[in-house]
């Protein structure tokens, strides 16, 4: 494999257990120094999981005189630069902070213990220190009761009340994140109860591990039996009483309610304004006081955006909701809210200070896009050939149209693809070109039919308006015009979990000026004859995006997608309308019905210099209408290229078992795109060094991708056999399946990748279901002879992409 002649480098902060040669540099002679440290924990109370993170919690409370750093090559081969000196200082310092991470998670009775192994090496010029710590973690501590013993009534009243909302439960281990949580939810509970100066330095938290048996006096010499065997047993499964208390705080306003009494609004702010300043104008309304140097903005926009409330309680959520409300309109640099205590009372003036972000903006940026050996094009699809494709991007951006918020972006493009082994008709290398304008109309709020409903429980309500105008050229095969409106909305109930919903959606697609070997290819593979014709789109869309950390594990994300897609079920009225016997009419001709689904998983374990990432991607596409075999080619999905199946080019993989066209195809259209898709990816990421002065951080990755895409409907003409459409008898046998090695410039703003795919398992290949070796030598990979050239193109793949591919 083409990974076999890589040298994988990585580093590690601490040498853990490691196998093979290992090489010490830079070392004081005739000095000992810490070679390894070895950490053995014996328990019997935590999952396999829980022992794993345990483990890396534990390397982590090594000293830092105490560690050793390694850098491995080829996971066979380590080195160790300038490794520390022996001190038993911090050894006994790692040992301590060890005993207390297990009290953190709840052991209160570890034992840390340590042995030296000295190994010498080279003459007596090496003396190796190899650190063993042995990590025995006793019986955890579980909670037995949780009380709260708050000498203030109405606080006493909403601790009790929330009481199902703690995460310390009966049995339940005692930690001392656990306990932070509970005094933090307790404090926000306060805080959102008018107790805005409540902090947690006013709770303390106790804990009663006593015995009761032990202490009770018994005159009954077997009741004494029965209450000292109560007593060992606790010994063995030890639990702890846990209370809430308050502080002697010595500022009693800190238990005081607060009400809000004034709210003032100054919307375009300039540091140094006050609120009596003459010169400011003053309008009053919904019980918000506005001052203002000029009405850049419509009155009802920071007022519709304030949660916190005249004469109500102060909320902690509420203060918090209208910050970020007010920060997602997009026209302030961050907003910030003071609170100012009216003298002799418990209310509070708030006072939101609001600066303006510059109206307009500009944006410009370019795009390169390179597939090696393709089938197709990596912007509008081409030919065979090392296609290159340049486009640039310009948006014009006004963020406060009608002094509303509402944000209007008119975007142009301009994209131009280059076969870089083939000329077209005209004797250039141009393969495709592209040319389009767009204009998206942004609100902050909820337009008709949606304008009436109560969004104050969402963080964000959108509505958007999408126009989009595009010609595209595919020289040698047809032209298109694409003309495309929708209208829609997106929310957000919280921070992870966004919705869109398009609720009209009109995407028309013309074909024109079609060569003669473009309609050869169609008559000539059947199953593209379906997809790509003149079509219509009017329907509706639901989206649903998430992103959300594993369970107990913040450095694992898992991210979902969803979408839900129709066409023609409510608007396919429109096709009987005025359609004549003959002809029909315009929407009878071009509009498409459909249903289509699909779903994405993926599920990134993030470590300190590596990372595991998984995806799985499922869609499906229905054509509803008996007239309509698949579903238009732009709804279609496609493999291959740099974010899916990467030993494939862009559109070069499937339909099912369907042949590769010809190596020289003489111009041979071959966009690969179905009904159906079905992939897998994973990906091992790790780092490797940094190069000029930290500028840039070289990463590599080695992947293995699995899928392919299917018609959901026969597209062989007079029916039979179908290698394009569906059947879960064939799914395994039509899979292909890529792995291969990825190499990652990181620059901190954005990442550039190459990744090289090698082909394991051909789809269009019956000897052996498909499953291969390629023979991979440095001919085939960089030799220029047509059999070399046949080999790539049949083999590998070689893109280059921008940032992770998921």
């Amino acid at each position: 494999m083409l990974a076999g002649v890589v040298f994988l480098f990585s580093n590690c902060s601490t040498s853990k257990k490691y196998s093979g040669f290992t090489n010490v540099r830079k070392y004081q002679k005739n000095t000992p120094f810490v070679f390894k440290n070895n950490i053995s924990l014996h328990t019997q109370d935590m999952t396999s999981d829980e022992e794993v993170l345990v483990n890396g919690r534990l390397y982590n409370q090594l000293a830092d005189s105490a560690k050793v750093r390694i850098k491995d090559i080829a996971f066979i081969f380590h080195t160790i630069n300038s490794p520390p000196v022996f001190d038993t200082n911090a050894i006994i310092q790692s040992s301590a902070n060890m005993r207390a991470a297990m009290m953190n998670i709840g052991f209160y009775e570890p034992a840390v213990s340590y042995t030296l192994d000295t190994v010498v090496k080279h003459q007596g010029l090496q003396k190796r220190i190899i650190v063993n710590y042995d990590v025995t973690s006793g019986k955890r501590t579980r909670i037995d009761t949780l009380a709260y013993l708050i000498n203030d009534s109405n606080l006493q009243r909403l601790a009790i009340s929330s009481l199902d909302e703690t995460v310390l439960k009966k049995n339940e281990p005692v930690t001392k994140a656990g306990i932070q949580q509970e005094t933090n939810r307790l404090v926000d509970l306060f805080r959102n109860n008018g107790y805005y100066k409540f902090t947690a330095d006013e709770l303390r938290v106790t804990g009663d591990t006593s015995i009761a048996a032990l202490t009770t006096v018994s005159e009954d010499p077997f009741e004494q039996l029965r209450l000292l065997a109560e007593a060992a047993e606790k010994r063995d499964e030890p639990t702890i009483r846990l209370g809430y208390q308050l502080n002697n705080a010595a500022d009693t306003s800190k238990l005081d309610q607060y009400s809000i009494r004034d709210i003032y609004v100054l919307p375009d702010y300039t540091p140094g304004d006050r609120l009596d300043d003459s010169s400011l104008h003053t309008h009053a309304a919904n019980d918000v006081i506005t001052k203002y140097h000029q009405q850049l903005f419509k009155f009802y926009l920071p007022e519709s955006n304030i949660f916190l409330k005249k004469n109500e309680l102060f909320r902690q959520a509420d203060y918090y909701k209208t910050l970020n409300k007010l920060y997602k309109l997009g026209v302030w640099e961050s907003p910030s809210i003071d609170l100012l205590e009216v003298p002799d009372s418990n209310q509070l003036d708030v006072v939101i200070k609001l600066i303006p972000l510059k109206k307009y903006s500009f944006e410009g940026n370019i795009e390169l896009s390179y597939s090696a050996n393709s089938t197709t094009s990596n912007i509008t699809g081409a030919n065979s050939g090392n296609l290159l494709g340049i486009a640039g991007n310009i948006n014009l951006v006004n963020k406060n149209v009608a002094k509303q918020a509402i944000q209007m972006t008119n975007s142009f493009r301009l994209g131009v693809q280059f076969n870089m082994t083939r000329r077209n008709s005209n004797g250039t290398f141009i393969n495709s070109n592209e040319l389009s304008y767009s204009n998206n109309l942004l609100f902050p709020r909820f337009i008709f039919p949606f304008h009436r409903v109560d969004t104050r429980k969402l963080i964000t309500s959108q509505s958007f308006v999408h126009t989009n105008l595009s010609l595209v050229n595919r020289i040698d095969f047809f032209n298109q015009q694409i003309v495309n409106f929708s209208y829609g909305f997106n929310f957000t109930g919280s921070e992870r979990h966004i919705w869109s919903l398009r609720l009209f959606n009109f995407d028309y697609r013309r074909l024109y000026n079609r060569s003669a070997s473009f309609d050869s290819t169609l008559r000539r593979y059947p199953f593209l004859r379906y997809s790509f014709n003149t079509a219509l789109v009017i329907g509706s869309g639901l989206s649903y995006k998430s992103s959300l950390p594993a369970k107990n594990k913040p450095n694992h994300i898992k991210t979902f997608n969803g979408n839900l897609e129709e066409s023609g079920l409510l608007f396919g009225l429109l096709k009987k309308g005025t359609a004549s016997a003959a002809n029909g009419n315009f929407f009878d001709k071009y509009l498409k019905e459909f249903i289509k689904a699909d779903v994405e998983f993926t599920y990134t374990m993030n470590h300190p210099k590596s990372a595991v990432a998984f995806r799985v991607f499922a869609g499906v596409g229905i054509p509803v209408s008996k007239t309509d075999t698949t579903l238009p080619f732009f709804k279609q999905y496609f493999g291959g290229g740099p974010n899916s199946m990467r030993g494939w080019p862009v559109r070069g993989i499937g339909l099912g078992g369907k042949s590769l066209p010809p190596f020289l195809n003489n111009g041979l259209f071959n966009d690969r795109t179905g009904d159906i898709q079905v992939e897998g990816n994973a990906e091992y990421r790790f780092n490797v060094a940094p190069l000029f002065s930290n500028a840039i951080f070289f990463k590599m990755a080695l992947f293995a991708d699995a899928g392919n895409i299917w018609n959901y409907k026969i597209t062989t003409p007079g029916g039979g056999y179908d290698s394009a459409k569906f059947r879960l008898s064939d799914f395994y046998k039509q899979l292909g399946v890529s792995s291969g090695v990825g190499f990652r410039f990181d620059f901190s703003y954005f990442l550039i990748r190459f990744d090289v795919g090698l082909r394991f398992k051909r789809p269009d290949v019956l000897e052996s279901s498909g499953w291969q070796i390629p023979n991979v030598t440095l001919p085939h990979l960089f030799g220029t002879s047509l059999a070399n050239r046949r080999w790539r193109y049949e083999n590998m793949n070689a893109t280059i992409g921008i940032d992770y591919p998921f």
